[in-house]
């Protein structure tokens, strides 16, 4: 019986030498929802006698799509780039965790090890992250290089997830690009301390992130870890002064940093003389930097220009400098700036005048300050309702001589005991439903929906009543809400599956008994499939660090997690 020599075949499957193939189906615009449908991409993945790579960018995947190309992948241990950008087009975002579940469990039973994972513009969110997170602490990513998360919608808690996962085990990215993900000071902060403990990067993009000054330095601490670091894009995040200081103080430690990009952060004179300070004498290798539209004054123009020329062989080496939309002074700075950059200099003013620009008085002040206070005020998360599901306006009304009526209802979901659910009658759930019709609001309503039904739910274990409202509240739910992602996402918060992005979320019933309801209706005919799907792959993967109340309730009803 012949014997497989391990070593060769690692060494085989290492060996740059070897010609690239692999299976390419971008951009063909397929709508894969069945196993039938993904089978030309399942013969292809067959018929490859070498599958180094897997591109599925611009088709859209469904769960059961999904399943049978990760099937597929189960004997291709060679693969070691996916890209799978722009897969889920169309897609609600509840089948995007099982989705991603299914072709990570597929690479993880061939044994792959991936050098690049490309997952951008699909707009998954952080429940997509849970979907990630096995695959990223397996050792099918041990040896990833490049991280492409562009543009999905993450999130600060999609941030924290995605550091926890990628800190499980020891990661060498050289490549890590996440813009327009929402990450804010908390999300960048908690991937600084996975940058930091790498030490490999040599690519970092973040633009987009509403990230301030606060993140920026946790951040710049982690460059001075990654001495390799060549290429960083922060465009359009927050810096301001004081966060252009802190990345001052770690460009000498950065001296292969050939591009930088810091446009649209609010830089100010302050900021762009401490990058001057920076940079001088330090980033030898620099050939690109974008520092436009800043409300940089014509004096730290100058200095950034005088930092920059002062090595004897910038004009050769310098290919890009943008100061658009500063203020530069007259035609002589002009001249200069040419004169000492050469052909690299890209320059027009801003759109105020230069002293708008030159006066610091306030760099310290309200703008930066208040951008701490205020940074997160006006999140998704700002929106709050009272109990009783009414959204809470800032209006000033004239309540003289007006005795305020609080219905049933309202009184229940206040206070939500069985003596007050039963003073709603035997038709409480319809009561219920008329009280919520008013929120106009698809976020508010799902959220007032979702509450009241897990505080009836949470009763039924003290009144059989509670359990037949509850069950007749969750078909009236699933009519109401119109976007199924976001009902996804607000009964998995309510279940302590995921964590609720609003910081003043509160749990106001008993978890356990929620279940019980929930498995009486996850498997009736009006529960969207997809729900039924996410559910189902939150609890069996969430089902070992339940807390052992819920873990033992959920352990009731199978039908909840296979």
């Amino acid at each position: 019986m012949a014997s497989f020599d391990l070593n060769a075949i690692s060494s085989a499957l290492n060996d740059p030498g070897r010609t690239v193939s692999g299976v390419d189906f971008s951009g063909r615009s397929l709508k894969l929802d069945t196993e039938q449908d993904a089978k030309p991409i399942i013969d292809a993945i067959n018929a490859c006698p070498d599958l180094q790579y897997l591109t599925l960018t611009g088709n859209t995947l469904g769960v059961a799509a999904a399943k049978a190309i990760a099937k597929a992948l189960e004997n291709r241990p060679e693969l070691k780039t996916a890209r799978f950008s722009d897969m889920f087009t169309g897609r609600m975002k509840t089948e995007i965790p099982p989705a991603l579940s299914a072709l990570g469990d597929g690479m993880i039973q061939a044994g792959a090890r991936l050098t690049s994972l490309d997952l951008s513009d699909n707009a998954f969110g952080p429940i997509g992250v849970e979907g990630l997170a096995k695959l990223l602490q397996s050792d099918v990513c041990s040896q990833l290089q490049e991280l492409r998360l562009n543009n999905n919608g993450l999130g600060i808690t999609g941030g924290r997830l995605l550091a926890k996962a990628l800190s499980a085990s020891p990661k060498k990215l050289k490549i890590f690009i996440a813009g327009r993900n929402r990450l804010e000071n908390d999300g960048a902060t908690a991937l600084a301390g996975v940058f930091q403990s790498m030490g490999t990067l040599e690519e970092i993009a973040m633009p987009q992130n509403g990230i301030y000054h606060a993140g920026i330095s946790a951040l710049s601490e982690a460059f001075k870890q990654n001495p390799r670091l060549a290429c960083l894009n922060l465009n359009d995040n927050t810096i301001g002064p004081k966060g252009a200081a802190a990345i001052a103080m770690a460009l000498p430690k950065l001296k292969n940093l050939k591009s930088i990009n810091f446009g649209d952060c609010l830089l100010k004179s302050k900021g762009a003389s401490a990058l001057a300070r920076g940079l001088k004498d330090h980033c030898v290798q620099l050939e690109s930097l974008d520092l436009s539209h800043n409300e940089i004054g014509s004096g730290a123009c100058m200095e950034l220009v005088d930092a920059l020329s002062s090595l004897p062989d910038c004009a050769e080496r310098l290919s890009r400098v943008v100061l658009a939309g500063n203020s530069l002074g007259g035609a002589a700075n002009k001249k200069t700036i040419k004169d000492k950059l050469g052909p690299s200099a890209e320059l027009s003013d801003g759109e105020g005048s230069e002293e708008e620009f030159v006066s610091d008085s306030d760099e310290d002040g309200t703008d930066e300050s208040d951008g701490d206070n205020s940074e997160d005020s006006a999140t998704e998360d700002a929106r709050h309702m009272d109990p009783a599901g009414d959204v809470v306006r800032d209006l000033a009304l004239d309540s003289s001589g007006v005795e305020e009526v609080e219905s049933d209802v309202g009184r229940f979901l206040k206070e939500p005991t069985v003596e007050n659910l039963n003073k709603l009658g035997p038709d409480a759930a319809k009561l219920i439903d008329v009280h919520f019709q008013s929120i106009h609001d698809q976020e508010s309503l799902i959220q007032a929906y979702v509450e009241a039904l897990c505080c009836v739910s949470g009763l039924s274990r003290e009144s059989p009543a509670a359990g037949r409202v509850a069950r007749d509240l969750y078909p009236l739910l699933v009519g109401r809400a119109k976007q199924q992602w976001l009902l996804a996402n607000t009964v998995l918060a309510a279940l302590q599956l995921i964590k609720s992005e609003n910081k003043n979320y509160k749990i106001r019933w008993s978890v356990p008994p929620c279940y019980s309801v929930l498995a009486s209706q996850i498997d009736a005919t009006y529960f969207p499939a997809a729900l039924r799907d996410t559910l189902r792959f939150f609890i069996s993967s969430k089902l070992e660090v339940l807390a052992p109340e819920v873990k033992a309730a959920v352990e009731m009803y199978p039908n909840l997690y296979t």
